[in-house]
């Protein structure tokens, strides 16, 4: 490694001026040993920066298994709060007609926020988003997921649109579960800052069923959202198997 070699050269160049300086050694050589540490962290930097590509995985999975992986903390949906969580783990449930998701650095610093969709919150979505933003400033990647067309709820589709366009503006990757298809589903998501993974329970009830069944294959998934979109470079499983781009390109984004 070049500059491990630039250490010990530094060591053999400090042993010939200890003979001409005498006492003044110990002082030479300790910023000596100084330059050489801090050159050896930067090149480790460098070296990790360009070899290193983080990819944030997206783990589909049943309620049962959701309610054994969740934990962090809990982020509620309020009417009158933001309802924004900045944390190393968080997750929420029964996002339905709401818009969810959150802002990522990879083992760096996250947050995580479910909006209701009324008409006070789509009024206020600029200083939501200025919030959003701040708490996680220049995010490499992003999830969003939610909403639903229903003429019960008419802010639904029309918050979820407004965030989707400040993500896709604002952040490289974004990944998109946009849309529940099912008037009776939900979503619920838990996001590890650990090992940069979203765990997502999506659930729905098709009709002359009594139990909400959860998505177990790319099948399903497709159906239950009117738009799948998965950012260059994370990874998607559902219920334990990965689904690669050669076997769904439609829902992989590339550069």
């Amino acid at each position: 490694m070049e500059n491990q070699t630039f250490y010990t050269k530094s060591k053999i160049s400090a042993k010939a001026v200890k003979q001409i300086h005498g006492n003044n050694f110990n002082l030479f050589s300790v910023n000596i040993n100084i330059i050489a540490i801090f050159s050896i962290h930067l090149f480790y930097e460098n070296t990790m920066s360009e070899k290193v590509s983080f990819k944030s995985r997206i783990n589909f999975v049943d309620r049962a298994m959701f309610d054994k992986i969740k934990r962090g903390t809990k982020i509620l949906y309020k009417h009158d709060t933001p309802n924004i969580i900045k944390d190393n783990e968080f997750f929420t449930e029964e996002i339905r007609t709401c818009s969810g998701g959150g802002l990522v650095k990879p083992f760096v610093e996250a947050d995580g926020f479910h909006l209701m969709d009324d008409v006070i919150n789509f009024n206020n979505l600029h200083d939501f988003l200025v919030y959003l933003f701040r708490y996680v400033k220049n995010a490499d990647r992003g999830l969003l997921l939610g909403s639903k067309e229903l003429g019960t709820r008419p802010y639904s589709v029309k918050v979820f649109e407004k965030i989707k366009k400040a993500f896709l503006a604002r952040i490289p990757n974004v990944s998109l579960f946009e849309g529940h298809t099912y008037s009776q589903a939900q979503t619920h998501f838990n996001y590890s800052l650990k090992d940069d993974t979203w765990t997502i329970c999506s659930e729905y009830r098709p009709l002359n069923t009594k139990a909400l069944l959860p998505v177990r294959t790319l099948s399903e998934l497709k159906k239950v959202y009117r738009n799948v979109s998965i950012a260059d470079g994370d990874t998607l499983f559902i219920n334990g198997k990965q689904i690669t781009p050669d076997m769904a390109p439609e829902i992989f984004q590339s550069k």
